[in-house]
């Protein structure tokens, strides 16, 4: 009886379903976005090439099949030459390729910042704020040959705004990968945000000098803050300190201010219109202008009070004139005044008409809040107050005595 024999059918092998390609570059790897680039290409052309197709015949068919990938990877990666390149044939093919870069290649390349529409004062701060971006954008062209610039320099100079941004708040930067005439990285760094610090005024705040005297210097001060107009407000408010200084420092060398031997802190209000709010205190000379206007029915008449003092080192004696204009009555005073600490305060002074002694303590619990107690023998009397400075000119008091007469006081600073 015959018997019929059948052979099985050769099982078919897989088709190539992906492509994985393993890079080596020879001679130090370029930016991570230029090697990311070329891994593309190549896979995009890998793909072509390759998937669907039956595995086995791409095993077999490698050689060619590898050279027509080489060929196509010389064409689309100028600037390299494929030394090697070859495949591990599966559902998941591996294409391993080897490339090397073509003289002339750009290895540490120096980066050439330009600063625009800024102070130039102004500028070593933003060249300081860029400072810990400057490797990563001379990393943007290390490794780099100049062949490859017409498709990698966009790449590369599309993560200078990032790298500017990132670093210099309110400004962000454009700039090229040059090979000529000199290999550099040039950057230009400019302000970003439309928030830009517009106008630059002046405030005072003195407790011994009075404003009539101070007023007159605030342009000259405005032109010493030049430097913060132009800056973006976010920038200018992260180098406060630094602009602060800046000022401080020109302060300190202004002829008046030594002259007259005054402590001049700056310190920055710092918007679209910013201010530089000056506490300005003389270590030797102190004077002193107050208008006080008193309101309630048993409030004393408004009077004027100017007081002129030495001081030596935490004391200070002074001569006080009071000027009542209801009845154009004047009042001279000698006293003293202790400063314990910047807080406290302690004194007394004596009238020269009638010879009442009087003394006071007065503390400071902020800047703008202050307490104040003053007694008199000749009236037995005690009066309190409690001081909030609205601003640098005028102040609200409320004022009550041991007598029980309440009353409330608007002092205005000259």
């Amino acid at each position: 009886m015959p018997v019929l024999l059948l052979a099985a059918p050769a099982r078919a092998a897989d088709p190539v379903q992906r492509v994985e390609v393993r890079l080596t570059v020879e001679g130090g790897e370029p930016h991570p976005l230029v090697v990311q680039r070329i891994l593309q290409s190549i896979e995009s052309a890998a793909g072509r090439l390759l998937l669907g197709r039956d595995s086995d015949l791409v095993a077999r068919e490698a050689g060619a099949l590898a050279g027509v990938l080489r060929e196509v990877t010389d064409r689309v990666v100028t600037g390299y030459r494929v030394a090697a390149l070859g495949f591990e044939a599966g559902a998941t093919t591996v294409v391993a390729a080897r490339l090397v870069p073509l003289d002339p290649v750009l290895r540490r390349v120096p980066v050439v910042v330009a600063v625009t529409a800024v102070h130039a004062d102004a500028e070593p701060l933003v060249r300081a704020a860029l400072e810990p971006a400057l490797p990563e954008l001379a990393r943007l062209a290390a490794n780099l040959p100049v062949g490859a610039l017409e498709w990698a320099g966009p790449l590369l100079e599309g993560q200078i705004a990032g790298l500017v941004e990132r670093a210099v708040p309110g400004f962000t930067g454009t700039g090229r990968v040059e090979a000529a005439p000199a290999p550099r990285v040039a950057v230009t760094v400019g302000p970003r945000d439309s928030r830009i610090v517009r106008g630059v005024g002046v405030r005072f705040r003195s407790t011994s000098i009075p404003y009539i005297l101070l007023d007159p210097y605030a342009p000259q001060i405005a032109a010493m803050a030049e430097p913060v107009r132009g800056l973006p407000v976010a920038f200018a408010a992260a180098r406060r300190a630094e602009l602060e200084a800046l000022i401080a420092a020109r302060l300190a060398a202004y002829e008046p201010v030594r002259q007259y031997a005054v402590v001049a802190r700056p310190t920055l209000q710092v918007a679209e219109a910013t201010f530089v709010l000056v506490q300005a205190d003389s270590t030797l000379y102190r004077g002193r202008v107050e208008a006080r206007l008193n309101f309630g029915s048993q409030a004393p008449p408004a009077d004027v009070r100017a007081q002129v003092g030495r001081a030596f080192g935490s004391l200070e004696p002074y001569v006080q004139l009071t000027l009542t204009p209801s009845t154009l009555g004047l009042q001279w005073a000698v006293g003293a005044r202790f400063d314990v600490g910047t807080h406290l305060a302690l004194g007394a002074s004596i009238s020269m008409d009638a010879g009442a002694v009087e003394s006071f303590v007065i503390y400071r619990l902020s800047p703008d809040l202050a307490v104040r107690g003053t007694y008199n023998p000749a009236r037995d009397a005690l009066e309190g107050a409690l001081t909030y400075r609205l601003n640098e000119f005028l102040s609200w008091e409320a004022v009550g005595t041991s007598r029980g007469l309440v009353w409330l006081r608007l002092v205005s600073n000259l």
